[in-house]
């Protein structure tokens, strides 16, 4: 059978002039179809609980739509239209709840789907993003979370990135509700500033002896001088132990328990675990109240100084001028290098915070032992006042 012949210069020409206004007929109708169907649709949205998302519930009727819901069929239209949210600039800028009520409108108006199936369907599609969503952040949030949730993370959701602690990638892996984020905040905000915490590097059972090295030279100074400098190297000496025992002892690879690692599910889920059951954890053993707030207060800042200094060396690293500079030099060179240069420090923004502490807590245990084990471990000077 002979090829078809090419269509002519013109008629090609007249064909995407045909296209194109197609698509704007097409955009310019979408609202107003969105709009015949928009009351009924948001009517139907707004009736749903958690129940409905859930599953927790003892109702007949309830529980024999959830279990049509597993169908292959059922499951198929949920993963395409996720599909379809994640893929749709329309819903760029849009609310998970936004995007859905627009689809189901024109899922109404193209292919006339009864209501009671529309909210079989978004059923579905809530409880799948609630377990996806769940993965990511440690827990599932409710309904009105779920509607919170911008659109464009879906992607996110489909198609996980790997998380990489250390990197300004970090936030762009990280899935989380606003709701889930604002909580979050708050909890670091209340780690970092505890109330009733001590305010210095002490220890409950007394002052650590110093090294003959160290003590021998404050011999030659007046008394109230050798004072105040014993009392610097004591409270740098247990501040350095301290950090010791948590990064090159309890996260050590033969040393921490997998179980450990498994049962919480971010950084901030395993410093909320030390805040709450701290005489578990050989770190804060012996310590007065007051003591391991101040510690986990350390901890939880130098955690984030962590995810900063490496994520500001990796995006230095990026940059032609210092990729050559950088080649063959461990993380302390290269940070000589950025100190000389006087690069500035990426912003303590709360996304910066979040990235840090929102980090999968595998991940995280993943990177120390692999910087430790390569001895390639900096530990950050603490901020200054």
């Amino acid at each position: 059978m002979p090829d078809a012949p090419e269509p002519s210069p013109a008629n090609a020409a007249k064909n995407s002039l045909e296209a194109d206004a197609q698509d704007l007929i097409a955009e310019a109708r979408r609202p107003i179809l969105i709009e015949r169907h928009r009351q009924l649709i948001e009517e139907m949205e707004s009736g749903l609980s958690d129940s409905f998302i859930t599953g927790e519930t003892d109702h007949p009727r309830l529980k024999a739509m959830l279990q049509e819901l597993e169908a292959e069929s059922e499951q198929q239209r949920i993963a395409t239209t996720l599909a379809m949210l994640a893929d749709d600039s329309h819903y760029a800028n849009a609310t998970l709840r936004a995007a859905l009520v627009e689809h189901l409108c024109l899922m109404r108006e193209h292919a006339k789907v009864e209501v009671a199936a529309l909210q079989l369907h978004t059923i579905g599609v809530y409880r799948e993003v609630r377990k996806r969503v769940g993965m990511h952040q440690g827990e599932l949030p409710v309904v009105a979370d779920l509607r919170d949730l911008p659109a464009n993370v879906i992607p996110r959701l489909l198609n996980p990135g790997a998380a990489q602690f250390g990197s300004s990638a970090l936030a762009s892996a990280l899935v989380y509700t606003p709701a889930f984020g604002e909580r979050s905040l708050r909890a670091v905000r209340r780690l970092r500033r505890p109330e009733m915490a001590d305010t210095q590097w002490e220890e409950a059972a007394g002052e650590p002896a110093l090294s003959r090295e160290q003590e021998e030279p404050l011999a030659a100074l007046d008394d109230r001088e050798r004072k105040l400098t014993r009392q610097l190297l004591i409270r740098d000496r247990i501040r350095s132990q301290f950090f010791r025992d948590v990064f090159l002892r309890f996260l050590h690879r033969d040393e921490l328990d997998p179980t450990e690692v498994d049962v919480h599910a971010t950084v901030l889920h395993w410093l909320q675990g030390i805040e709450a059951t701290g005489h578990l954890y050989r770190f804060m053993q012996g310590q007065t109240a007051g003591q391991k707030a101040f510690r986990l207060a350390q901890l939880t800042q130098k955690i984030i100084q962590l995810h900063e200094m490496y994520a500001r060396v990796a995006q230095a690293g990026e940059h032609p001028s210092y990729r050559t500079a950088f080649a063959g030099k461990r993380t302390k060179e290269r940070l000589a290098l950025l100190a000389r240069d006087r690069y500035p420090l990426l912003a303590l923004t709360p996304e910066l915070s979040l990235s840090a502490m929102l980090c999968p807590f595998t991940v995280f245990v993943a990177w120390v032992q692999e910087q430790t084990g390569n001895q390639d471990f900096v530990l950050p000077p603490d901020p200054r006042r």
